[in-house]
């Protein structure tokens, strides 16, 4: 008989477990591995509640949903993130994913809460479909697609002799510039000290005032992409780069069944989304990953944003997944602005 319930620490190692049997198939094929805290990336998104499921003391399924602070129509607002929806290949189409929709929903109603969000890779309409037609609960809608940039790593001399950027401690001054910017998105991040604390922050200023910010976080210690099957146009690919990567200043690309080695772009402001200053940032990114070994630097934006256009013509992988939302109220006009703004996604916590 299956057992339903909230997880406790001590089921660390079995959610361990469960995520990295639950890979994404694809061109890149990908398993997520939570090593050694699969309970440390939920923190950093928010006050979190795991439901598991349960055959015989062993878990075999599981979906977390997590309260954090957001921004919409630049007012505060509660935001409820899904996200760790895993069934174990041998129980899938049994009736536990709906069960887990239940005992979640059941929670999140008894909260009051209204906003929920749910990140889906483009084309898997399977997690939508358990949210789909429940009681007294709209379904989720589409509020567009967000574009994964992955920057490989380059060894290049940054040359703007009228900019420079610097390392930056994390000061009001700092958080003020962020949240005078993410209160303009939809879903934006209501930023805090505490939330940059683990990253490394870079400025440029102009007339001792910042015009552009950067926060870069590591998340390999707490959550690492496992390559496990590529398509033959990406097997030849990441071959021929890595051939030349040590004479062309390039990272090395990753290779199969090792963590891709990546840093995210957390946060990333430029008054006026000043192109120069925006590649300029992403240039300096991409030397920190490649001194560190690391392949990749990435960052997600929604497709309206106007920074995507900045980034043309600049050597990266560009992978999409699409935001869904619901207003369990059923608040239409919350949901529209939202959808006729620019969503806003961090990537680092997927």
């Amino acid at each position: 008989m299956i057992n339903y319930r909230l997880a406790t620490y001590q089921d660390n190692q079995q959610l361990i477990e469960l995520t990295a049997a639950s890979g994404m198939i694809g061109d890149i094929s990908l398993r997520i591995d939570r090593k050694p805290d699969f309970f440390n990336l939920l923190h950093r998104r928010g006050s979190t509640k795991v439901f598991v499921a349960e055959d015989d003391n062993t878990i075999v399924g599981s979906l977390c949903v997590s309260l954090q602070d957001v921004y919409v129509g630049e007012q505060i607002f509660p935001l409820l993130y899904i996200g760790d929806f895993k069934v174990a290949a041998p129980y899938r189409n049994k009736g536990i994913g709906m069960q887990l929709c239940n005992e979640m929903a059941s929670y999140v109603i008894s909260m009051d809460a209204d906003l929920a969000f749910l990140n889906i890779s483009s084309g898997n309409t399977k997690p939508v479909s358990f949210f789909k037609d429940r009681p007294q609960v709209p379904d989720f809608e589409n509020i567009g697609v967000f574009n994964i940039h992955q920057f490989i790593g380059k060894k290049r001399k940054i040359t703007a002799p009228s900019f420079t950027i610097v390392s930056a401690p994390v000061t009001d001054e700092l958080v003020q510039f962020f949240n005078s910017h993410y209160c303009k998105y939809e879903m934006g991040s209501v930023i805090t000290g505490k939330k940059l604390e683990e990253s490394e922050c870079f400025v440029i200023r102009r007339d001792e005032e910042i015009i552009a910010a950067m926060c870069l976080l590591d998340t390999m210690g707490f959550k690492q992409n496992v390559v496990t099957g590529l398509s033959w146009k990406l097997k030849y690919l990441l071959k021929g780069i890595n051939s030349v990567s040590r004479v062309s200043g390039i990272s090395r690309m990753p290779i199969m069944n090792e963590p891709v080695r990546m840093m995210y772009i957390k946060h990333l402001v430029v008054n006026n989304h000043e192109k120069e200053l925006v590649r300029l940032m992403i240039q300096h990114a991409r030397n920190i990953v490649y001194k560190k070994a690391y392949s990749f630097v990435s960052v997600g934006l929604h497709e309206k944003d106007p920074l995507n256009k900045c980034f043309y013509g600049m050597l990266k992988l560009t992978f999409n997944s699409v935001g869904m939302l619901l207003s369990i109220k059923n608040n239409k006009v919350l949901i529209d602005k939202v959808k006729q703004g620019i969503p806003f996604e961090d990537y680092s916590l997927v």
